[in-house]
């Protein structure tokens, strides 16, 4: 090979090597994370608010609310947020009757309190909440009472402001939700353990966080996020700022995985590729550049011109999509997050990571809750007609 082709492969070779390295590190820092022993505390856990904003079409609602209720302590109080005339509505109202001991408010929620959707639920929700200090939940959260309690207990004893839990999927019976959950175990997992290591956690997740009234109202209210896509990003980001302490939680939530088609796929990944980018628009380079899929791809394709070393780019390409696959399969064991046929999905969503990734800054515009959005740069949201 020429000087010029040399270069080239040792290039392509240094970003697989830095694909594997960063799979690795992620290993070892979750493995470290979660092996960390439990802060403790005397102090009385105080009661909470537990906010659950819900969405329409989530799967086995009952079931997850039933949970949920169970979970709460003597003092805990439930508001519920849905949509005015949606199904979910009939639903919170027979939990509210099966569960008289307990306090359960249904707040049911007009459009148009802010752009974003979850947002606009919150905004009108909040006034009804009693307790200072709140845990704000996903529709698709499966809580019960042992995690509740660790996770409120870790909050106390953290001395956090924010407590923000990262989280798996379950029930992934088709490719489609396969594909969308490994997005989950091979970027998010990995950005997590990387900043709670290195890094200063500005952000929280929507899965489950706990937080303050007052925090959240010193930086504006819920209403100062409305018209933002990441909405909990930007919380996060504004609490950061603010000098509020958000720490990342060793309880890991659990959701349910919502039925999607193949085009419910696209467009969510869509979605998380341009969030990904107004977010953390460093990061979201970083993660393209140790995709791992990029290497492989181009050390193939850089195999079939002549004179190049044929035998080491396509071994090469085979042993980068291996070794993370041995540490994406030990990731997923750790964090009790299985995904099957891991390999193949691994594959596949790394293309399709690749894709979004290269439309996200020319196409910033993204399909959310039966609409089109375009995204600023900044990460406002603006309705296309």
């Amino acid at each position: 090979m020429s000087t010029p082709e040399t270069l080239v492969l040792a290039l392509l070779l240094l970003l697989g090597l830095a694909s594997i390295f960063y799979a690795l590190l992620a290993l070892l820092q979750v493995r470290r994370w979660l092996d960390e022993p439990a802060p403790s505390s005397s102090a009385e856990v105080p009661p909470l608010t537990l906010l659950r904003p819900l969405k329409a079409g989530v799967p086995a609602l009952r079931a997850k609310l039933d949970a949920l209720v169970e979970a709460m302590r003597p003092g805990d109080q439930l508001v519920l947020g849905v949509a005015e005339g949606a199904a979910e509505a009939g639903v919170c109202e027979e939990l509210r009757a099966a569960f008289p001991g307990r306090e359960i408010i249904v707040v049911s929620c007009g459009a148009g309190a802010a752009l974003n959707p979850k947002i606009s639920k919150l905004v009108q929700m909040t006034p009804h909440a009693r307790h200072a200090h709140w845990v704000l939940s996903d529709s698709e959260a499966l809580i019960d009472a042992a995690w509740l309690d660790a996770f409120r207990r870790e909050w106390l004893a953290s001395g956090a402001e924010a407590l923000t839990a990262g989280y798996r999927f379950v029930n992934l019976a088709t490719w489609p939700q396969r594909l969308d959950a490994a997005a989950t175990l091979f970027e998010l997992w990995p950005g997590l353990a990387v900043v709670r290591r290195f890094g200063r956690v500005n952000f929280t997740l929507g899965a489950c966080t706990g937080l303050r009234r007052a925090d959240v109202e010193s930086v504006g209210g819920w209403a100062a996020f409305g018209d933002f896509l990441a909405e909990d990003n930007r919380l996060g980001a504004a609490l950061a700022k603010a000098g509020r302490t958000i720490r990342l939680s060793a309880q890991v939530a659990t959701l349910d995985s919502d039925p999607l088609s193949w085009r419910d796929y696209w467009r969510h990944q869509r979605r998380v590729a341009v969030t990904y980018r107004v977010c953390n628009s460093v990061g979201f380079l970083g993660m393209i550049l140790v995709n791992g899929t990029v290497a492989s791809m181009e050390l193939v394709v850089f195999a079939a011109f002549p004179g190049t070393w044929t035998g080491t780019c396509v071994l090469s390409a085979v042993a980068v999509q291996l070794v993370r696959w041995l540490c994406f399969r030990a990731l997923g064991k750790e964090l009790r997050f299985s995904i099957p046929l891991l390999f193949p999905v691994m594959l596949a969503a790394g293309a399709v990571q690749i894709a979004c990734g290269c439309m996200a800054r020319s196409f910033p515009l993204v399909w959310w809750v039966g609409r089109r959005w375009r995204v600023s740069h900044a990460g406002r949201l603006t309705p296309v007609p």
